[in-house]
């Protein structure tokens, strides 16, 4: 039998699991708010595990391992940070969060959240919002297309990079549109348990291949085995560390992890949650590392050349591995793929429906069929327009995920945070945050794309036989900082300056900030 017939098996199989979990779940769908956040039902796993997988990407899987590859073990801070940042916003944000989206009027989008919280007549804390997270879940969902198009290369060499960027939109979007939140969130269980059992069998079995990976390997750099130098063997920079902070701070301001804590069913299922969500991550990122620290000496063992870092995954899986659990392997990439960019485009989706300047208008007056239907649709349109900037311009995934990650968690986390622990936060506050998030992360980022202060790296590029990894992260410049870290330190200090220079926000919503904060806090009562 062919190797695709076997890969394409457990393809198949594959999804006809995520088919079938969309159409249950299609069944227990009656409203929009059971389309975007599942009418606030999710249990502990469901919602820590959907949580985790969803924030785990194609990057996660194609190019943490690629960074590990070609850097070294200095990428266990980026890990760490990763780890750390998710932690802390599930210690921070996810009872506060719930609380206060309950008590805003049932809030399905953080849109919506921070007009309710603000009491914002005018709609442009929403209307702003609402526009900035269409940006960067564009962008997102765009690395998801990307990453997709690589792995069906990787299988099918003839597919063109336009086909195969059609056919992993095509996969996305089925079971996305036809179970809303239900299905994304049930499929993100199944899906982290397959990235989890991925990562699991690659790099247990490379050590085996390897024989000595910890050891020195013939023409590997000084610094490749310790955390603290480069790979040249220079010692870190504070930058290192600041960027790999960066990574967590992305946590903040992701909309889909904050859509689990705002959809979870009880306040009180928050701490088993926020320990198998955190554990998840630790496990995944600690296997990451493991395969891209022992992939090298590993295929110099069997004499096969070098790969390109972010097909590292996907050609290791092929080389080392029978064909039905290479496809095993490949469904765990998918699955990162999947349950990353099915949540971006239904929360696209539902903050285009219900929070976007020119249709809420509109959409306040449709009846909830009809919402649930329009919501559908906008998927749709979010996925195509995805589509057609990934063909007309595919960047690496390392590019794109780097400013969605940390321009979404610059945009959103400092508002978020002040809103939810700053009584006299305001409105005004909140609309200079979040612009200066977006416009300060974006620019870093730019700078980073035209910065040359990343050359050095070529030299290892060389040693590896592997081209176009300059972008991989040796030693960090100011420019290379994740976006997130100076988006975060300047949207923090707008917020600051500009509410302190405008008007104190009303008693009425100091008393819902009282109410929410309160130990004695009732659900039924924010309810109404």
């Amino acid at each position: 039998m062919a190797d695709w017939v076997w890969v394409l098996g457990i393809f198949v199989l594959y999804f006809a699991v995520l088919i079938g979990i969309a159409v249950v779940r299609a069944r227990q769908m009656e409203d929009m708010g059971d389309f975007a956040l599942g009418g606030r039902k999710l249990g502990s796993l469901t919602a820590a595990l959907s949580a985790a997988s969803s924030s785990a990407s194609g990057w996660t899987m194609l190019v943490f391992p690629a960074l590990a590859f070609v850097g070294g073990l200095m990428h266990l801070w980026t890990a760490a940070g990763i780890v750390l940042g998710a932690w802390l916003c599930w210690l921070v944000m996810a009872k506060r969060l719930r609380r206060y989206t309950i008590a805003a009027g049932n809030a399905l989008t953080i849109p919506e959240f921070l007009e309710t919280r603000f009491e914002d007549k005018s709609g442009a804390l929403r209307s702003v919002a609402a526009l900035i997270s269409l940006y960067f879940i564009t962008l997102y969902v765009c690395s998801g297309l990307i990453a997709g198009a690589k792995l069906l290369d990787s299988l099918f060499g003839g597919l063109s990079h336009d086909v195969s960027v059609i056919i992993t939109l095509v996969a996305v979007v089925s079971y996305t549109f036809i179970g809303g939140f239900l299905a994304v969130s049930r499929t993100d269980v199944f899906q982290s348990l397959v990235m989890l059992a991925g990562f699991a069998i690659m790099p247990v079995a490379l050590l085996f291949i390897a024989g000595n990976p910890l050891g020195e390997f013939e023409g590997a750099p000084a610094g490749f085995w310790n955390p603290f130098t480069t790979v040249d063997g220079e010692a870190l920079g504070l930058f290192t560390y600041i960027s790999a902070l960066g990574w967590g701070l992305g946590s903040f301001g992701s909309l889909r992890v904050l859509a689990r804590f705002m959809a979870l069913e009880d306040e009180r299922r928050i701490p088993s949650a926020t320990a198998m969500s955190v554990g998840w991550s630790l496990v995944m990122f600690s296997l990451g590392l493991a395969l891209g620290l022992i992939a090298a000496p590993a295929l110099l063992a069997e004499g096969v050349p070098l790969p390109d870092a972010e097909r590292l995954y996907l050609e290791t899986a092929e080389i080392f591995f029978h064909p039905a659990v290479a496809g095993v392997l490949l469904c765990a990439v998918v699955a990162a793929i999947m349950s990353t960019a099915d949540s971006q485009l239904l929360i696209a989706s539902t903050v285009a429906t219900d929070d976007a300047p020119l249709l809420r208008r509109i959409t306040q007056e449709l009846r909830t069929h009809t919402r649930v239907w329009l919501g559908r649709l906008l998927l749709i349109a979010v996925g195509v327009l995805a589509a057609v900037i990934s063909i007309a311009s595919p960047e690496s995934v390392f590019a794109l995920v780097s400013l969605a990650w940390g321009g979404m968690g610059a945009a959103f986390g400092p508002a978020l945070i002040l809103a939810l622990y700053w009584r006299r936060f305001n409105r005004w506050g909140a609309i200079a945050s979040v612009i200066t998030g977006t416009l300060v992360s974006t620019f870093w980022w730019l700078m980073a794309l035209g910065s040359n202060l990343l050359k050095d790296l070529l030299d290892l590029g060389q040693w590896l036989g592997v081209e176009g990894v300059a972008e991989s992260l040796g030693e960090v410049g100011v420019w290379e900082l994740n976006p997130a870290a100076p988006g975060f330190l300047f949207a923090f200090a707008a917020a600051y300056v500009v509410t302190r220079l405008t008007a104190p926000p009303s008693p009425e919503m100091e008393a819902m900030f009282d109410a929410v904060a309160s130990p004695d806090w009732r659900e039924e009562a924010a309810r109404g």
